[in-house]
């Protein structure tokens, strides 16, 4: 069964698109989805792969083309699931970079040791593509070194703004001044676009102390053309943005341009537009995302923007001009920082000489992380990557930092950002905002003319924390090592003691329903009260669920080289469940789960410790039953799915440790 994308604007697109809907073939849906592929709308073009699907649901080149195009849409949840279709169909055979893809849409959710899988799988398949194979090898390497990135995370918190900034639609660009913040939403009508679905319109707006953003005032926007993107210069003076017009239905070009302050009237920037010369400008491409720097060595006031002009790298550079008055020198591309894919959204911070940008050239998260350089004497020093849960396996960009240095904004399509609807996942940045303890601020002082803040005021500076939990490198370091079921798995409604799944086979159908649960559990919830439901089951999948199947591969590799260097093993396995079923049931459930993670040992790396069990060297117990343990507060309502299943505490639950090792060494 196909899943209908819903969205309030489908049926005026395909009326608009199509003057018979039902009079329509097959092969039309298929042109017209491949078309909008070529124009890179990729939501119109899912909407037409899914209806030929209507059609002929079990077409395998078309299963194909919508999880493509789900993709490239950065949905890749729905991705997943397809291409997951043609894995299973008797076609699979003709599409070689299924598992390359599977790969990639695993690391950008965050599945690092999935992703692993299956560039390996692609790789070991030998297809003869050479430039894929390294790639995968690359990814393979990326992955890695986000498990270790990810399991010692950075100690900041990276929240989401609230809805007097936020919308459903792109809010980005956060810039600080004073206290008034800055930013640009992509939500806003062009009463004159007569396009189905609307194309909507990106405006600046500014929110003082937190107030409900509101667009610029004295006709700063057009109502015609986006405007996004500001930036202040140095003396306060001048404020430059783009203006950016639709080439078609999706593909946008951006120019730069400038107003100058109104002396005259306090708080107003001139009527008069400036856009900067054609150097900058260069006709047929686009400039955008500028940022104001100032080059201490120099002491010049520089100019950085993002364009796919000649002469650069490759995708979008970065590229820097000094200011002078009203004068641009020609652009140079900034190539020590550049790659030859997408770098953009620059910020200059001028008290460390440091340029923060995104980039998804660089080994990452998953979409687009964000990096810094610093401008010393000797040039650009290397990116740095700068970490876990300032980046994430989404695309993180705009990054800009207060002028105090306490607190730092940045937009993000990250799991927690609003959405129109379950189509559109990703498919939307919101504005976060990290504030930083003071022990990592700079320690030095701001230029004078900065633009200083007035910040709010500042939390208490909370204790001391301990020092965060290295990558575990012994087998004790792992426990107890929690592994995850869905409700009444492995193999739902049996009695049976036993189960051919292995713990991936339970693990992969169950996080793939996490979207589900948050719907589920959330829906009768308040507005106010959802955002905290939903991230705290976003971190019960992300940091419990996830975390548990990631490590339970680490487990097995540390295992394999102590058995290897001849030490004997005892595993001790402890089975919990929910209290929904009566106990009875829940015993032979719990001895269900602990079979399934007996059979991982089995079938781990091609049955690679089954001359350990055979011969003793490996042995797996189990410890008494764990369902009297569960909290009482828990909902045991057969009736109540949305506590007794979907709710937190009650998956909390459901779940087999590895409580205990006993190892003796030879």
């Amino acid at each position: 069964m196909i899943k209908k994308i819903q969205s309030p604007l489908i049926i005026f697109f395909l009326v608009f698109s199509f003057s018979n809907i039902h009079a329509q073939t097959f092969k039309a849906y298929v042109k017209a989805g491949d078309k909008s592929t070529q124009q890179k709308d990729y939501y119109a073009a899912m909407v037409y792969f899914q209806n030929a699907l209507e059609i002929k649901n079990e077409s395998a080149d078309v299963i194909y083309k919508f999880a493509d195009v789900a993709r490239l849409y950065h949905n890749y949840e729905l991705a997943e699931e397809y291409y997951q279709k043609i894995l299973q169909h008797e076609e699979a055979d003709n599409f070689p970079l299924i598992n390359f893809w599977l790969g990639k849409v695993k690391k950008n959710q965050g599945a690092y040791a999935e992703a692993i899988r299956f560039f390996e799988k692609y790789n070991s398949n030998g297809n003869g593509n050479t430039e894929m194979i390294e790639q995968a090898k690359s990814e393979i390497e990326a992955c890695r070194w986000a498990v270790d990135l990810i399991a010692v995370p950075e100690d900041l918190e990276v929240n989401r703004l609230n809805k007097r900034v936020n919308s459903k639609y792109s809010d980005f660009g956060a810039m600080m001044k004073g206290d008034t913040l800055f930013y640009s939403s992509l939500k806003f009508r062009n009463p004159k676009d007569k396009s189905i679905p609307e194309k909507k319109m990106t405006k600046v707006l500014y929110s003082v102390n937190g107030s409900k953003g509101r667009p610029m005032k004295y006709k700063f926007n057009d109502d015609k053309l986006h405007t996004a993107h500001t930036a202040f210069s140095r003396n306060k003076k001048r404020i430059y943005y783009t203006q950016c017009e639709n080439k078609g239905r999706v593909e946008i070009t951006c120019t730069l341009c400038y107003k100058e302050k109104d002396t005259k009237r306090k708080g107003r920037w001139k009527k008069k537009i400036i856009k900067l010369p054609k150097s900058i400008n260069q006709k047929g491409f686009t400039a955008t995302h500028p940022a104001i720097g100032f080059d201490k060595k120099t002491g010049k006031e520089l100019l950085y923007f993002v364009s796919n002009r000649p002469g650069g790298k490759g995708g979008l550079d970065i590229w820097v001009s000094e200011i002078n008055g009203k004068k641009f020198s020609d652009p140079e591309n900034v190539e020590s920082i550049n790659t030859k894919y997408n770098d953009l959204t620059p910020f200059f911070h001028e008290p460390s000489q440091t340029l923060y940008f995104s980039s998804d050239g660089y080994k990452g998260l998953g979409g687009f992380d964000i990096y810094k350089s610093k401008n010393t004497v000797d040039g650009w020093t290397d990116a740095e990557h700068l970490g876990y849960p300032t980046n994430s396996s989404y695309n993180d960009i705009y990054y800009t930092l207060s002028a105090d240095t306490s607190a730092a904004f940045l937009a993000s399509n990250r799991i927690g950002s609003m959405y129109l609807n379950k189509a559109n996942k990703t498919c939307c940045n919101d504005i976060y905002k990290i504030n930083f303890p003071k022990e990592v601020m700079t320690d030095e002082p701001p230029p004078i003319d900065s633009l200083l803040i007035v910040e709010e005021p500042p939390k208490p500076i909370a204790p001391v924390t301990p020092e965060l939990p290295q990558v575990p490198t012994t087998l004790e370091d792992f426990l107890p090592l929690a592994l995850y079921y869905d409700n009444d798995e492995p193999d739902k409604r049996t009695r049976k003691t036993s189960t051919k799944k292995s713990y991936e086979e339970s693990y992969l159908p169950y996080v793939s329903r996490k979207y589900e649960f948050i719907d589920e559990y959330t829906a009768p919830l308040a507005e106010e009260n959802k955002f905290q439901a939903e991230n705290d089951l976003v971190n019960f999948f992300d940091n419990k669920v996830q975390k548990g199947y990631d490590h339970l591969f680490l487990f097995s590799n540390i295992l394999l080289k102590r058995l290897n260097d001849g030490d004997q093993v005892e595993i001790f396995l402890k089975g919990f469940t929910s209290p929904r079923a009566k106990t009875d049931y829940n015993l032979y459930l719990s001895k269900r789960r602990i079979s399934c993670v007996r059979n991982h040992f089995k079938t781990y790396a091609d049955g690679i410790f089954q001359s350990f069990l055979k011969s003793g060297q490996l042995i797996i117990s189990e410890k008494p039953f764990g369902e009297t343990t569960a909290s009482q507060g828990i909902s045991d309502d057969l009736n109540d799915q949305r506590n007794s299943i979907y709710s937190v505490e009650a998956s909390v639950e459901r779940r087999v440790e590895i409580v205990e090792i006993k190892r003796t060494t030879n």
